[in-house]
């Protein structure tokens, strides 16, 4: 691979160990080229969506975008609403809240749009797949539905006008995230005149949701985030600009993955977790600079008071316990934040997690699972003990009444423990040993996207200490070992590394950050990379 695509050896070995062995599927990063990209008509019900939807503009009919509140469904919903009104459409956009209305398509709200709104033709966005009776009333109602979805699918389908989803049919790409599905309709559409430069500001929405959404980024959907990244290191409209720059990314430099999981997407989310998820949509779609820094400080305030939240509830939240799943219920947490905690523990402990809070006697949880689980198959055995479930292998939700806890933990522990022993290694999977095996950060950045499915560089790194360990931040510490020219900075690192002393040797898995200022760091995240004494790792 290497010499057919002119890659360095040490990035052609990193594809390598991640499941490419061949030059063509490394194409879809390194050749990002538009017609790579899948025919939008290959995904069943693109056909019937666009023929609807242009039937619609052409009557002047009213149309409402329903989408959700995570940042998946608001990208979806600015991606969707950008395209109609270039298309002339006659369009709004409506998100439910987290609290009051929760997942999907609520029969209320739909019964409100009526009123307020008077759509004659609702289009789900990441949402909707399940709605059966939802959609059933709307038509009662005089109201007809376009579903784009994909998550998991039920034992029947909604009668729509058209069902969009990447797991119906024989779609390639099978793990579109809810903004990819809304793209290809937005290709489909725009099929007649393609504008690549406009598809390519639409591909800066598919990015951010898809990374977001912890969607594998491999095959098209690294093609339409590789893109989608690229764009966002040119001109961006007054809302994006507005994010990047509280995110710190700055614009002209390479926009990275993980760029946007650690900047972009907290803030987006934060404010659907702190409450309705409206003025993100608006602020990605204002073309407006003074209602983009009104926007923006707004989300950046949500994004702070979420932090707090969250920090409370991780520090007060019982340790794991040990279990095959980690499974906590809170009464008081907050729902907003549970998700953000969930994962944390997740990366902490290596197992599967839920963090669960309590409304009216009904557990509210949300799952994380690392890579190699399917929290899909682990809700199925729960299914009879629970009120709701769905989502992705790595991320996803369930309710279930109080009194079913013990059926529940058990129905999960035991999924979770028949999926470890499936899996080839308990070990941290890394990438190998020595700083030295890292490509330079322009043959790093060839391969991106890293995330899910294509994760980061894990290095293992070793030596001695040349200082004890220097605080800084909120308990996190620098490092800087003999022999070894880059810092390291271990968050969380403040507790586990007391009484590290100079020449103390250690061995750390680390990830690599490449920064235009201050060049190369390797990171390391609390437990999960942790520390070890050379001479304890014998076996591992």
């Amino acid at each position: 691979m290497a010499r057919d695509l002119d890659l360095d050896p040490r990035a052609a070995r990193l594809a390598w160990l991640r499941g490419l062995d061949h030059p063509e599927d490394l194409a879809w990063r390194l050749d990002p080229v538009w017609s790579r990209c899948t025919d939008p008509y290959l995904l069943p019900g693109v056909d019937e969506a666009v023929a609807c939807i242009r039937q619609a503009i052409e009557k002047g009919l009213s149309i409402c975008v329903y989408g959700d509140y995570d940042v998946d469904g608001v990208t979806a919903t600015a991606l969707l609403v950008r395209v109609l009104e270039k298309l002339g459409a006659k369009v709004r956009f409506f998100i439910p809240n987290r609290f009051s209305d929760g997942y999907g398509l609520h029969l209320d709200c739909i019964r409100e749009l009526k009123e307020s709104l008077h759509p004659d033709l609702l289009i789900s966005v990441d949402c909707g797949v399940r709605s059966v009776a939802e959609v059933c009333a709307s038509s009662e109602l005089g109201m007809e539905w376009i579903i784009t979805d994909h998550h998991s699918l039920g034992t029947e389908l909604p009668p729509a006008k058209a069902i969009v989803h990447p797991q119906l049919g024989d779609y390639p790409n099978r793990f579109l995230a809810g903004v990819g599905v809304a793209f290809k309709v937005a290709q489909g559409l725009l099929d007649s005149a393609p504008d690549t430069t406009f598809l390519d500001g639409l591909l800066k929405l598919v990015a951010i949701g898809t990374i977001a959404d912890m969607m594998p980024l491999h095959g098209e959907n690294a093609l339409l985030v590789r893109r989608g990244l690229d764009a966002l290191r040119g001109a961006n409209g007054p809302g994006l600009m507005a994010l990047l720059s509280a995110a710190r990314i700055e614009t002209g430099n390479v926009v990275r993955a993980q760029d946007i999981a650690f900047g972009v997407a907290p803030r987006l989310n934060a404010v659907g977790r702190m409450g309705g998820a409206e003025d993100a949509v608006r602020l990605l779609l204002t073309r407006d600079s003074v209602e983009a820094q009104r926007l923006a400080a707004r989300v950046e305030s949500l994004n702070t008071e979420r932090r707090k939240i969250q920090r409370h509830l991780a520090m007060n939240l019982s340790a794991p316990d040990g279990e095959d799943f980690d499974l906590v219920v809170e009464p008081s947490a907050h729902k907003g934040v549970i998700g953000i905690v969930a994962g944390q523990r997740m990366r902490e402990s290596g197992r599967p997690t839920g963090v669960c809070t309590v409304l009216d006697g009904v557990a509210q949880c949300s799952l994380r699972a690392p890579e190699g689980f399917d929290l899909g198959e682990l809700l199925q055995l729960a299914g009879p003990f629970l009120l709701s479930g769905g989502g992705h292998r790595a991320a996803a939700g369930m309710s279930f009444e109080l009194s079913k806890l013990p059926f529940v933990r058990q129905s999960l522990q035991r999924g979770a423990a028949l999926q470890a022993r499936a899996l080839r290694s308990p070990s941290l999977p890394v990438d190998g040993l020595g700083a030295e095996l890292v490509p330079s950060p322009l043959e790093l950045d060839r391969l991106e996207p890293f995330g899910q499915g294509f994760p980061p560089v894990l290095m293992v790194v070793q030596g001695a200490l040349q200082a004890a360990p220097q605080p800084f931040g909120e308990g996190h510490v620098k490092l800087r070992l003999m022999g070894h020219s880059e810092p390291l900075t271990w968050f969380s690192g403040a507790e586990a590394s007391l009484g590290m002393l100079k020449g103390d040797a250690i061995r750390m898995a680390c990830t690599v950050q490449d920064q235009p200022r201050w060049g190369r760091t390797f990171l390391v995240d609390g437990p999960v990379g942790g520390a070890m004494n050379v001479s304890e790792e014998a076996g591992a």
